[in-house]
Parts: C-alpha cells; sequence; structure tokens
C-alpha cells in the first residue's frame, strides 16, 4: 500500500483542521480584519520566510482575495508558514520561449501563483488586438483558486481560459489507475455593468482541497466521489492513494469529465510542457503545468461585454426563484465583506500571520 500524499501547499490546511478537530467543544474565534492589513501581514509574514517584496506581495494578494470570498484556499495556508517558504534552490519564473502571440514561462520551481500571475499578465499584453497562448511549467506547487486569475485576466478587458494540470490522482474509470490530477478549468469574461463572469471548477468529482479537508476533520467523502482500489464506490479516505490506499478520486461527469481531464492535460503538459504522462511520474516530478488562453474581443466584435451582460441576466431571470450561476456565491461573500470593510479569519491562523509578520 502507497504511503499517504500530502502536497506542501495544502499541509498547513491539514494542519489546522487537525488542531480544529483537538479543539471541537469550543467554538472557533473569528477576528475581522481590514483587506489592507490582510495583505500588509501575510505579505510581511511571507517576507519573514524568504521570500522578496514581489513574491510576497503576489502570494499574499492571492491568498487575501480567496479568504474574502470565501474559498477554502485562503489564509489557511498560512498556519505553517515555513511550508510556505520558497523551495531550495528555486528561481523565479522566466520567459523561455516567445512569439509575438504566444509564450513559454519556465517557473524554476516557483509556486505556481508566482508564475502563473506573470503568465495570465503576459497572455493579457500579448492578446491585444487578437489571441494568445501562454504555457507554464516546472513550477513545484499549484497556483490556488483559477478564478483569481481568470477575474484578473476579464477585469483588464480579456476572455480567458486557463487549465492546470496537477500529479495523479484521479481516475479515468472505475478500477483505472489514477492518471489525472484534479486538473481544473477556468473561463471569465467582462460583463458590462457587474464583476467578471467567472467559472472555475475541477474536472474531479471533487477537488483535492475538498479530499484533504475530509481527511483532516474526519469526514466520508461526498457520494460517488472515489474509488477503493477494486473500483468500486467509497467514502473512506484512507481507500484512496492520498489516504494511503490503491484507489483514485473519480472524474466529474463520467467520459465527457474525462475529456474535459484530457485536454487540460494536453495543453498544460503535452504543449505547455508540464509532466508527461507514460513519460514522467508527475508526483515525482514537482513539474505543474499550467496554460493560458487569452483574447480581445474588441479585436472580434463590437459591444461583447453588452451582449455578455444580456445572455447572462437573461439566463439568471429563466426561473422564477432565479438560477445560480458560477461565481454567484463567492462573489456575495466578497460584497459582504467589502460592504463590512473587513474579512473574517480565524484568530488562530491570524495569530500565526501576525507572529511572523513581526520577524519580518
Amino acid at each position: 500500500m502507497s504511503k499517504p500524499v500530502v502536497l506542501a501547499a495544502a499541509a498547513a490546511a491539514v494542519a489546522y483542521y487537525l488542531y480544529k478537530n483537538k479543539k471541537e467543544d469550543e467554538p472557533e474565534e473569528v477576528v475581522r480584519v481590514s483587506h489592507a492589513e490582510a495583505l500588509e501581514k501575510t505579505t510581511a509574514a511571507l517576507k519573514a520566510v524568504g521570500w522578496d517584496d514581489e513574491g510576497a506581495r503576489v502570494q499574499a494578494s492571492i491568498m487575501v482575495s480567496s479568504e474574502a470570498c470565501g474559498n477554502n484556499q485562503g489564509l489557511v495556508k498560512m498556519f505553517k508558514p515555513e511550508l510556505m517558504a520558497p523551495a531550495p534552490g528555486a528561481g523565479k519564473p522566466v520567459v523561455e520561449r516567445e512569439t509575438a502571440s504566444s509564450a513559454v514561462i519556465r517557473g524554476n520551481q516557483s509556486p505556481g501563483m508566482l508564475a502563473l500571475t506573470k503568465a495570465v499578465d503576459l497572455a493579457c499584453a500579448k492578446s491585444k488586438g487578437g489571441v494568445a497562448s501562454v504555457g507554464v511549467y516546472d513550477t513545484s506547487t499549484s497556483s490556488g483558486q483559477l478564478a483569481f486569475y481568470g477575474a484578473r485576466a476579464a477585469e483588464k478587458g480579456r476572455i480567458v481560459i486557463i487549465t492546470a494540470n496537477s500529479p495523479e490522482f484521479v481516475a479515468a474509470k472505475a478500477g483505472a489507475k489514477a492518471s489525472f490530477g484534479t486538473n481544473p478549468l477556468c473561463f471569465a469574461c467582462p460583463v458590462e455593468g457587474r464583476s467578471p463572469f467567472v467559472f472555475d471548477m475541477s474536472t474531479a468529482a471533487i477537488a483535492l482541497f475538498g479530499v484533504l479537508t475530509c481527511k483532516a476533520k474526519g469526514q466520508p467523502l461526498p457520494q460517488q466521489s472515489a474509488y477503493d482500489a477494486n473500483g468500486n464506490w467509497t467514502r473512506k479516505v484512507e481507500d484512496i492513494h492520498i489516504g494511503g490506499g490503491g484507489g483514485a478520486i473519480a472524474n466529474f461527469g463520467g467520459h465527457k469529465g474525462t475529456g474535459l481531464a484530457l485536454m487540460v492535460e494536453l495543453l498544460c503538459a503535452a504543449l505547455a510542457g508540464g509532466a508527461v504522462l507514460g513519460q514522467d511520474v508527475k508526483k515525482t516530478a514537482k513539474n505543474w503545468g499550467h496554460h493560458v488562453i487569452a483574447i480581445d474581443p474588441d479585436a472580434m466584435a463590437d459591444g461583447f461585454a453588452g451582449r455578455a451582460a444580456s445572455i447572462i441576466k437573461t439566463v439568471a431571470a429563466s426561473h422564477a426563484e432565479g438560477v445560480r450561476l458560477p461565481g454567484d456565491s463567492s462573489n456575495a461573500i466578497a460584497a459582504k465583506n467589502k460592504n463590512a470593510g473587513a474579512i473574517p479569519v480565524p484568530k488562530r491562523i491570524w495569530d500565526v500571520i501576525t507572529a511572523t509578520a513581526a520577524k519580518a
């Protein structure tokens, strides 16, 4: 039986939930922190563990943004700040290959958050007046919430499709060996009169962070989200690789989910340069791949954002009780926190951040 796998990027969250389990009779104490203070202290904490100004600022902005909209990949990563330190020998992401409308960025074992931010900004710049494709490889961790990058591009007036692959945790069908990562994809675009439309999904039945949360909290996995070693449905984390078993996470939507996961794999590995199935073992290669396609809608159509608004409004109003669209929940949480002027953060996590920041 294989050893349990916990990725460094999520290990802090596991530690925090284990801590919470020991304190389950005590209500979780929450502090309310302004966005500016959260960004300032988190940036300082990251500098204290070895990041330069830019690396600390970029990663802090992503984690604080995730926290502000209620995403589970936010400031919980700072519960064990040493796990957020630069990898030994890591360098900065650099453009390795480039044309007028494309580029490949080598991450040099930098975190996915840094490399993908660079890729999205470059794709937006290169796509002015057309379309651009930018790949990323040789990153040491995941990039976190893809919706952050999608919104970043859409706010620059771009339509964007972002994909990311990861180690072998997901089976193409019941009883198959794990081949895919949870392989998320994100589509985003500008919309007239409102915040950008952002659709961010995992192509697996459950995101890796969700599995790790179940593991740490001692909770069962959702129904029909994973297989045991014999290809039977299971709700036990210990039956799948992350928990030490021989099973795998299930894909999303049967053969259609497999098709989406395969699309992500082809873009992020075969094209962008991430670890390649059949040639590399992704779990040990430490080579996460990302791919960004950016489109300048003004190059193709007049009034795209207005048309997009009409389509989204019509779909949302197509039921008497309304239709929940991708991003609605996180947008509502972000708006509520913005109106309140503060983000709720578990006190235990905030205490770690402020204590670490004081060492900067």
